[in-house]
């Protein structure tokens, strides 16, 4: 069947910004011939064509209506006015506002839609502002069923997500989606997240790490469901698309009162989401993991030439002003600027308030008339310098190495506010300075991080170990961070590194996967060498992290067994 201008108007108009290939899926026609009728539309005038890419995803010319074109498609499709058009669909300047922030997420559920067509006729997103959900696509070939999409952006705070789910458990099971499909940045939020959905009775619930395998293949298991009977379970996107069958009627997805006529040749050239490129991307997405990141660590952690990380810089600083640049050139810093607060705020659907007290650089006066920060991470990182900068410098020498040593690489990390793991009615387990999981050579490494500067006697160092005695005491360490995790501490002097050893070896209870280094050892052996100090075995000579892979983690005893002990 010959593809028709009313419907590539009409699925233009119901997916603004699909690029050519999703497109082309979801219509069930072949790439050439949506490819040439899109050309047809360019050259008229009544479509235009923007280039966007994410982390996960390349860039591609992802195609939207023009004002001529909303014309065209209001006659086209039956409507007396384009104002009665844009209140239908979602192409007015409010609906195009909301999806040009949300540019990110937008790529990505179009993917999802694309690998999700090929089993259910014409999978298209209905978009949904104000509902805890991001999209919801439909299947008119069954009954009724609905895949809702939710995610998990930098800026959103767990507690936020975790409202959303709740959320969405609670409607009226007329109203709830069949399926719902979560995104999160890493394996240890969706680990926690499968859990949540799991006690508050959110089923067919399934969390994936954003990626783009796992945002395209829908016969690979990148999708987790955790059930209390069978515990974790991977599944693939066709398994989710089945459950969705199961459930009743889909969401109905109401006009919106407010609809004016769009602009959006203005908009689009006005929007940091289209301008910056995907390693622009990912240099705002670490300098909003690690506020007021110095300049030499940021170029350790991109792996390129300072001429390189000049001309990054000069776009998101000078260009966009999405980061601000503090200190002089050699000793620069930089963090999110109050543009790019507002950014990643709109960006991650995170309320833009809270952002704000996160971020902010500005000063304000807290209630006994002291000189603060406004955000309460820029102001953390002005008390604690020192301590922020070990950490950043540890990961970033971390990434560098990994680059260099072809057996090795660094999966992914987080940063504490990400990482700290609570159970028993919000009570604090542990608090690390950072969790992340690294291949070295043949071992598997999952670990966290504690750069520690306070703790250089030995009341202080049982004090610091007590919650890492207490997590992996609780026999269920691998359970968080399989296959198991380790907590490596950095201090920094080797003579405290001494008194950690000492204070260790008469302690009964230190038999966890506890191993400690200090500054000059590191940056003198190198992260990857021979430099940490086993604590559960003081006496034992300094082990490199691909020498982990002989020792084993009893869940029976909680101690830590090299292969073959009995």
């Amino acid at each position: 069947m010959r593809l028709t201008e009313r419907q590539l108007l009409d699925a233009l108009a119901s997916m603004p910004f699909v690029d050519t290939l999703e497109l082309a899926v979801i219509l069930g026609e072949a790439y050439a011939t949506v490819h040439r009728a899109l050309t047809g539309l360019l050259a008229d005038g009544i479509a235009a064509r923007v280039n966007h890419g994410t982390v996960h995803l390349p860039t591609s010319g992802r195609w939207f209506l023009t004002a001529k074109g909303t014309a065209e498609a209001a006659e086209a499709l039956g409507f007396v006015t384009p104002s009665e058009f844009v209140r239908v669909y979602p192409v007015s300047q409010q609906w195009l506002t909301l999806l040009r922030d949300r540019m990110d997420a937008v790529a990505s559920i179009c993917r999802l839609a694309m690998a999700l067509s090929p089993g259910m006729a014409r999978t298209a997103p209905k978009w949904s502002s104000t509902a805890a959900t991001g999209s919801m696509p439909r299947s008119p070939c069954t009954t009724g069923g609905a895949l809702a999409w939710c995610a998990k952006g930098q800026a959103l705070r767990r507690r936020s997500l975790y409202d959303r789910l709740r959320a969405i458990a609670e409607y009226d099971p007329s109203r709830r989606p069949g399926t719902v499909l979560v995104l999160v940045p890493s394996p240890w939020e969706q680990r926690l997240t499968a859990r949540l959905c799991e006690r508050i009775h959110l089923h067919d619930c399934y969390v994936a790490v954003e990626s783009r395998a796992a945002l395209e293949s829908e016969d690979r298991r990148y999708w987790l469901e955790h059930a209390w009977t069978f515990g974790d379970s991977y599944h693939t996107l066709d398994y989710a698309r089945t459950r969705s069958w199961r459930r009743g009627p889909s969401t109905q997805v109401r006009n919106r009162r407010r609809a004016s006529l769009p602009h959006p040749g203005r908009m689009e050239r006005s929007a940091p989401t289209f301008g910056l490129s995907p390693s622009e991307k990912r240099v705002l997405d670490l300098v909003t993991d690690h506020p007021m990141l110095p300049r030499e660590h940021l170029g350790h952690w991109l792996g390129v030439s300072e001429g390189r990380v000049s001309q990054v810089m000069r776009s998101l600083v000078d260009t966009w002003g999405l980061i601000e640049r503090h200190g002089r050139c050699g000793e620069a810093r930089y963090t999110l600027s109050d543009a790019g607060i507002r950014h990643v705020a709109y960006r991650d659907r995170a309320q833009l308030p809270a952002a704000r007290e996160t971020w902010s650089t500005a000063l304000t006066t807290d209630h006994h008339g002291r000189r603060r920060h406004l955000g309460h991470r820029i102001d953390t990182w002005a008390r604690q310098t020192k301590h922020a900068d070990a950490a950043t410098w540890f990961l970033s020498a971390l990434e560098s190495e990994t680059r260099l040593d072809a057996s090795s690489r660094l999966l992914w990390t987080l940063p504490t506010e990400r990482a700290t793991r609570s159970v028993r009615h919000g009570e604090p387990v542990i608090s690390p300075d950072a969790v992340g999981y690294l291949i070295a050579g043949e071992s598997r490494v999952p670990f966290y991080l504690e750069c520690e500067h306070r703790a250089r006697h030995p009341r202080g160092v049982r004090a610091k170990l007590k919650p890492y005695l207490r997590y992996y005491g609780q026999g269920k360490p691998e359970y968080d961070h399989p296959p198991f995790p380790f907590t490596l501490f950095v201090v920094d002097s080797e003579d405290v590194e001494e008194t950690y050893a000492r204070t260790t070896s008469v302690m009964r209870s230190m038999t966890v996967p506890v191993l400690v280094s200090s500054s000059p050892v590191l940056e003198r052996s190198g992260i990857l060498g021979c430099s940490w100090r086993p604590l559960w075995s003081p006496a034992c000579p300094r082990l490199r992290l691909s020498e982990l892979r002989a020792y084993r983690w009893s869940t029976l005893y909680n101690v830590m067994r090299r292969d073959g002990d009995v």
